[in-house]
C-alpha cells in the first residue's frame, strides 16, 4: 500500500494513527505533489477529494500516470470536482464538465458515476456549494 500526499503533516498524521500491524508492515508513505508523483503498478488507486487540488495544466499528465499504473481489471475510485463547484474560480485547481469527464474515461469502464450538486460545508465548517463526481472506473 502506498499513501501519497503533498503535505508532510498529512503523512505524519497517518503514521501516528493506530493501524493493524499487517497494514503497517505493508504501508509505504511518500510526501510528493501529484505533479511529481509516480505510482507503482497496482489494482487500485483511491483519491478521496484530492485530485481537484492538482493544477489544471498538470492534471492530464497526472491522470495519464494514474491510468498507466492500473493493471487490467484495476480500478480508480475517488472524487473530482465539477465545473459548477463553489471553488471553480480557483485557478490552481481542476474542475471538469460532464463532457470532459466522459473524455477522460474514454477506454475505461465506468462502474459508478454519481454526480452531486448541493450546498453544504467544507471539512473545516465553511459554507460551500459542492459539485462533485463520485467515481469508480475500471481498466478493461
Amino acid at each position: 500500500m502506498l499513501a501519497l500526499d503533498g503535505q508532510a503533516e498529512a503523512i505524519r498524521r497517518l503514521e501516528a494513527r493506530s493501524l493493524p500491524a499487517e497494514w503497517r508492515q505493508r504501508l509505504e508513505t511518500r510526501v510528493s505533489p501529484f505533479e511529481e508523483a509516480a505510482w507503482p503498478e497496482t489494482d487500485l488507486v483511491n483519491s478521496s477529494f484530492a485530485l481537484p487540488f492538482c493544477r489544471p495544466e498538470a492534471f492530464p499528465g497526472v491522470w495519464s500516470r494514474i491510468d498507466a499504473s492500473l493493471r487490467p481489471g484495476g480500478r480508480f475510485c475517488g472524487q473530482l470536482f465539477g465545473d459548477r463547484d463553489g471553488w471553480s474560480g480557483e485557478e490552481e485547481m481542476t474542475f471538469l464538465t460532464r463532457e470532459s469527464l466522459d473524455e477522460l474515461f474514454d477506454g475505461l469502464d465506468v462502474e459508478r458515476l454519481d454526480e452531486v450538486e448541493e450546498d453544504g460545508r467544507t471539512a473545516i465548517g465553511d459554507a460551500k456549494h459542492w459539485h462533485l463526481y463520485h467515481l469508480v472506473v475500471r481498466k478493461p
